[in-house]
């Protein structure tokens, strides 16, 4: 994809937007250099945008934040398919009369089926090029008002969801409507695994806070709770609002921003999937910076699926790795420094 992204990025790259989800990492490297905007819902992104850009912004896809229209929009489509819909609404929005939307993606991504929206949204014809494996679709706006909108309307909004013992999430985050069953084991492991009254507790790859609020009732502790990604923000720390927690809600990469060796507890259930590819070193990287944020007294749980390799990884950073529990494809895990 990075050689077709670049091509599209190179055309009035000045008058362009580009909306930037993880598939878009690889162009990031030392060196890249784009004169125009980029937005992105992911803090490694936008950050690692940071002097390669015209101007950076980290959001879930907030476009009023940018005060100003673009004549080209760009975008290889998330895995998020309400994501996708909603950047496809927002789009006439932020592109003038002969504005155009360019959305990329592989077969697999949905494109072609984004491609017929993207044309339904602004008024056109569908516009579809094949680039070997990828494909390009470029949608031109030709009149004032856009056609009508597509998908789930109210993107923006979080939500208090019954089927998560009221808990606030959103469209934009994975698996946002439902309990995580590996969350769900681990969370189980809680009464038995219970830190001192006091402790410092961090949540990597919090979500919209699950694991911290299940915690949270069994005794005072103060949470430290991460992501990479801006939806997982907005509906942690509004949960931890709610719930009258005390504790912090940070953007960061796995943990690599916060300070070593300030845990009791860390609660992890690390992503394996990087956009549309499975990334194999998410786990270490979870499983490095975990164990710096661990006090040398502290315990880490993790919980991954069956064939990730945990008990075979985990040695490199800790001392001690114990299996807690197997159940329904999902392993828990109990490290020590």
């Amino acid at each position: 994809m990075s050689a077709l992204l670049l091509q599209e990025l190179l055309q009035a790259p000045s008058e362009t937007l580009w909306i930037a989800d993880e598939n878009s990492k690889l162009l990031l490297q030392q060196g890249f250099q784009f004169d125009g905007d980029l937005l992105s819902n992911r803090w490694d992104i936008a950050e690692r945008a940071e002097g390669k850009v015209g101007r950076s912004f980290f959001s879930d896809f907030h476009f009023e934040e940018l005060d100003r229209n673009y004549r080209r929009i760009v975008y290889s489509v998330s895995k998020e398919k309400a994501i996708v819909h909603h950047i496809i609404n927002q789009a006439p929005h932020f592109l003038g009369e002969g504005g155009e939307l360019v959305l990329l993606g592989e077969k697999q991504s949905g494109i072609k089926s984004y491609a017929a929206k993207a044309a339904e949204r602004l008024g056109t014809a569908k516009q579809l090029q094949k680039h070997g494996n990828e494909y390009s679709s470029t949608n031109r706006v030709d009149h004032p008002s856009a056609g009508e909108l597509i998908g789930e309307l109210d993107y923006p909004q979080l939500r208090s969801l019954p089927e998560l013992n009221g808990l606030y999430s959103k469209p934009g985050l994975f698996g946002w409507n439902k309990v995580d069953k590996g969350s769900a084991l681990l969370a189980q492991q809680l009464t038995t695994e219970l830190p001192k009254e006091g402790a410092h507790i961090v949540d990597l790859g919090c979500g919209y806070g699950y694991l911290s609020a299940q915690l949270a009732p069994l005794g005072k502790f103060h949470f430290t709770a991460t992501d990479n990604n801006a939806a997982a923000l907005h509906a942690c720390e509004r949960n931890f609002h709610s719930l009258g927690m005390e504790g912090v809600v940070l953007p960061s990469d796995a943990g690599s921003e916060l300070e070593s060796g300030i845990a009791d507890l860390v609660l992890c259930n690390p992503p394996f999937h990087q956009g549309f590819q499975v990334e194999g070193d998410l786990t270490d990287r979870f499983l490095q910076h975990s164990a710096r944020l661990l006090k040398m007294t502290g315990t880490a749980l993790f919980v991954v699926n069956e064939f990730i390799p945990l008990a075979k990884k985990g040695p490199h950073y800790y001392s001690e790795v114990q299996l807690v529990t197997r159940e329904k494809g999902f392993c828990v895990y109990r490290l020590h420094p």
